[in-house]
């Protein structure tokens, strides 16, 4: 068996290895949940990221603590990227279902390492040989074993000992970077440093000819940091002047609670954790009313249980900022798989009428510029905003350059004392903008009452003794209208779509939220390989939809094709509900994996085709 695999190795490797320089590498490790994968996963890109290169990681992960199969992806450039994509250069199997899964990534040409001990290679014999993907064996139980019989994770550190060899850049950084990891703790350190240079020898020693040329990074290293969308949230949050946070913890906003309870100190900042979502809510509800900026963060089902808490917020007039990393629904669905399926839920949230804003970044570097746009709306116009992230924004991570964290805070409307506007405080004052000003508990000469039912300027309920009273009829007209020309100020300030590719193209293909990155790039290389034209237009806010700034897109739409993850074609049908304008075509990807640019170029070249064969 071991002659075997050998064999195999030796003569993918006798091929010429030396090719020209990658600008672009894909790595994939496969295994187990429990083998250390997201740690790993991590080291590499804060190793990369300090080489220079341009960094994108996505997690694929499935809802167990243990078992079940796993894997981390990290992607390198020395130019731009905007998404991760599948096709493969370089996958370390840990499992043999790492390769059942994943082999149909790999590209020519390319290396598959995988632990012998583990891994029974025959059955993938001729699939490897017709594809010419070389394998690299390593007995990475047992070498991991030599080092401590008790870390098997340190097989992970082996494995990348060998890719840093196999791609001829400096070990150093990597060395730094578990030194940072490992501060402190000698002994684990130590373990890592002997698992990696043992890597590099086995590799050496038992495979001469293995070498992979990328081109050198073309960044400053250490001045862009690895982040996640949600921890960029957190942090646009901290920058606006967050200072209550209460969630209950939810796949995949998790990692918004434990980012901001470890920084909670450092920015003044309280952190609760909520015994559900419905509390995590009403207790924002109530810290926004002394006058801090609160915040709250959930998934699909926690936003469901949201729903009665968010129309009060409505009504009081309170502003409140949530973040909905949807997941595949409806129900439990599949926590660890993306979809953009809440925008209908979200803007008719709860019963009744009442006003909202829905905004949906489409990048890691926008989500700190979306939630900063959030908070300040929020105070502006009195009411609840939704940030609509979704499992592949909040999880996915990426090299971001260094960026600006004292922001533009705008508090809206406060009333401090008297004045010749506002001679009396009253909390729903009605005024021309539907805007009244508010004041917080302490204000000398303000009243302090809040009912979640209908009521007059100062407050007062009108759902007792003076419901169905004649002189309750016009207020309650005059208190819903007000709420709504808040609506109207606010659409204004929306902003349309953003136009990206050649201008007047035979095709146009609309998105929103996080798929933007992966369209652009589709987009990229439809432009390179057809002689069509293409470009996209993608969408950041959603509501109140700024349809008076899309309708000037119109006239230059040719051939369109609107891609989101949905069934029911939500922002379509939320445009054509404002504009009667519908695209050519639909693409509604619902597997649940996330979309790139190799899966959405191959959608649109099929649907293209069969238009063609019609």
């Amino acid at each position: 068996m071991t002659i075997r695999v050998i064999w195999i190795t030796l003569t993918y490797l006798s091929d010429d290895t030396k090719s020209s320089s990658l600008i672009r590498y894909a790595i994939r490790i496969g295994g187990v949940a429990g083998d250390g994968l997201q740690s790993t996963g991590s080291l590499l890109q804060k190793y990369f990221n300090r080489l220079g290169y341009y960094v994108v990681g996505h997690p694929g992960t499935q809802s167990t603590i243990r078992g079940g199969h796993v894997w981390q992806h990290v992607e390198i450039s020395s130019q731009e990227i905007f998404s991760f994509d599948r096709p493969l250069n370089f996958l370390i199997a840990l499992s043999e279902e790492t390769l059942e899964v994943h082999l149909r990534d790999m590209k020519e040409n390319s290396y598959v390492l995988i632990n012998a001990d583990k891994v029974k290679i025959e059955k993938f014999h001729q699939e490897l040989i017709q594809r010419k993907i070389k394998v690299l064996s390593f007995p990475l139980s047992k070498l991991s074993r030599e080092i401590d019989v008790k870390r098997a994770v340190l097989a992970n550190t082996i494995a990348i000992g060998a890719l840093i060899t196999l791609l001829g850049i400096p070990m150093e950084g990597y060395i730094d970077t578990l030194r940072k990891r490992f501060g402190g703790r000698e002994k684990l350190l130590d373990m890592n440093l002997k698992a990696l240079d043992l890597g590099k020898t086995y590799l050496r020693e038992n495979y001469l000819d293995a070498f992979v040329s990328v081109t050198p990074a073309t960044l400053e290293g250490m001045k862009a940091i690895v982040i996640s969308g949600n921890e960029m949230i957190a942090l646009g949050a901290t920058a606006s002047g967050l200072k209550f946070l209460a969630q209950y913890p939810i796949t995949p906003a998790s990692s918004i609670l434990t980012y901001l309870s470890n920084k909670a100190s450092r920015y003044g900042i309280v952190v609760r954790q909520a015994e559900d979502e419905l509390a995590a809510i009403t207790m924002c509800i109530g810290a926004a009313y002394t006058g801090v900026r609160v915040m709250t963060a959930s998934s699909g089902p926690g936003i469901s249980l949201m729903s009665e808490a968010f129309g009060y917020a409505g009504m009081t007039e309170t502003p409140i900022v949530i973040v909905d990393s949807m997941r595949a629904g409806p129900s439990t669905g599949i926590p660890t798989k993306m979809e953009q399926a809440d925008l209908y839920s979200i803007m008719f949230m709860s019963h009744g009428e009442a006003p909202r804003a829905i905004l949906a970044p489409r990048s890691i570097k926008e989500a700190f510029d979306v939630t900063v746009k959030a908070f300040n709306i929020a105070d502006k116009y009195q009411l609840p905003v939704v940030i609509l992230s979704d499992f592949a924004l909040s999880e996915q991570t990426a090299s971001i350059d260094e960026f600006e964290l004292d922001v533009e805070i705008n508090r809206g409307k406060i009333w401090t004392k008297a004045t010749d506007e506002h001679p009396k405080y009253k909390r729903y004052e009605l005024t021309e903008d539907g805007i009244s000003p508010r004041a917080f508990p302490g204000t000398k000469d303000a009243e302090y009452i809040l009912v979640g039912a209908e009521h007059d300027e100062d407050s007062h309920s009108l759902s007792g003794n003076r419901a169905g009273l004649p002189e309750s009829w016009d207020l309650r007209e005059k208190m819903f209208k007000k709420r709504f020309r808040k609506m109207e100020l606010l659409r204004d300030e929306m902003d349309g779509p953003e136009l990206y590719g050649v201008k007047n193209a035979d095709y146009t293909v609309l998105c929103w939220g996080s798929t933007q990155g992966a369209v652009r790039e589709a987009i990229d290389g439809l432009n390179q390989e057809n002689s069509t034209s293409w470009n996209m237009l993608s969408f950041v806010d959603l509501f109140p939809f700024p349809f008076e700034k899309f309708l000037p897109f119109i006239k230059n739409i040719k051939t369109s094709i609107m891609f989101e993850v949905n069934y029911t074609g939500q922002l379509e049908n939320l445009i054509h509900h404002h504009t009667d304008w519908k695209p050519t075509h639909s693409i509604r990807p619902l597997h649940g994996e996330t979309p790139t640019p190799s899966s959405i170029t191959l959608e649109i070249t099929e649907l293209l085709n069969q238009e063609e064969n019609q």
